[in-house]
């Protein structure tokens, strides 16, 4: 691992070898992931008591940032700047429903949330503690990928739905893309090889936690044991990868981007307070090297 981050230091410039991921050489392009700097957090939050299992992050159009708690179907807005967490959508009653919620999407005005299992709640925004009418859909997922992620892809129009769990077991990582039209047909899953990972100096037993699409259209996903974040292309080709530090990211279960490109993980409670921790994006991407 010494001579990749070697490497990357000559590449990019960072000053601190230790928080610079691993880089494809030759790659035309730095990856996202690359342009920030995952040592020096920008701000850090803890999570109120409810969220404490906080289990998924999405933004808005317009900014907002959203995350939920794994145990019952309610959304809470945070606010990016102070971390406080004010608003909370209800959804299919007060209390909310109970399930084993694992991810969060936004698409326009769409918000969704889906199980473990593979059901995908879809509601709309209302008012704070208001109740949000749904609807329910089997993804038809639930024995061959246990879902840990899920964002919206605006560029295919799809909701990509991570596995942290895939069976049978090929050796990759496996993301669903479902179509938000349901005319459309579903696309074939993205598989990440896991053979991929060690050379970034990530383990292969990389389990997918949650996933975003970066600003510059490629995918990223976190693992919460082993701690670490990757990040691939749309053909399933690793671009990048970094391991957290287990201290400071206990249980990654969330990923977000902000408009300024400030990346936010949330981790819930794991022998630690939950928090959001953002970092902001410290290069361009546009340097020379």
């Amino acid at each position: 691992m010494t001579s990749y981050r070697t490497c990357l230091s000559l590449v990019w410039g960072f000053l601190c070898l230790a928080c610079a991921p691993a880089v494809t050489p030759g790659q035309e392009t730095p990856s996202v992931l690359g342009l920030h700097d995952l040592e020096r957090p920008t701000a850090s939050f803890e999570m109120p008591g409810r969220l404490e299992e906080i289990s998924g992050l999405a933004v808005t159009a317009d900014g907002r940032l959203f995350g939920h708690d794994d145990e019952r179907a309610t959304v809470h807005e945070i606010d990016r700047t102070t971390g406080e967490v004010g608003k909370r959508i209800f959804v299919g009653g007060d209390p909310s429903i109970e399930g084993d919620f694992e991810g969060l999407a936004i698409a326009g005005e769409r918000f969704f949330l889906v199980t473990s299992q593979g059901l995908l709640y879809e509601f709309r925004e209302v008012a704070d503690r208001q109740i949000a009418p749904h609807r329910v859909t089997d993804l038809g997922l639930g024995a061959t990928c246990e879902i840990e992620g899920l964002d919206y892809d605006a560029g295919d129009d799809v909701l990509l739905a991570a596995c942290k769990v895939a069976s049978p077991e090929h050796g990759t990582i496996v993301v669903h893309r479902l179509p938000l039209d349901p005319q459309r047909p579903r696309p074939v899953p993205l598989e990440i090889p896991r053979s991929q990972l060690p050379p970034f100096g990530v383990g292969p037993d990389f389990q997918a936690s949650s996933i975003a699409v970066t600003p510059g259209g490629t995918l990223l996903l976190s693992s919460a044991a082993p701690e670490a974040v990757i990040e691939v292309d749309r053909t399933g080709r690793v671009l990048a990868g970094i391991d957290l530090d287990g201290d400071e990211h206990p249980q990654t279960e969330g990923l977000a981007f902000g408009p300024d490109g400030t990346l936010y993980l949330a981790d819930e409670q794991n022998g630690a307070e939950a928090r959001v921790t953002a970092y902001a994006q410290v290069r361009t991407g546009r340097e020379e090297p």
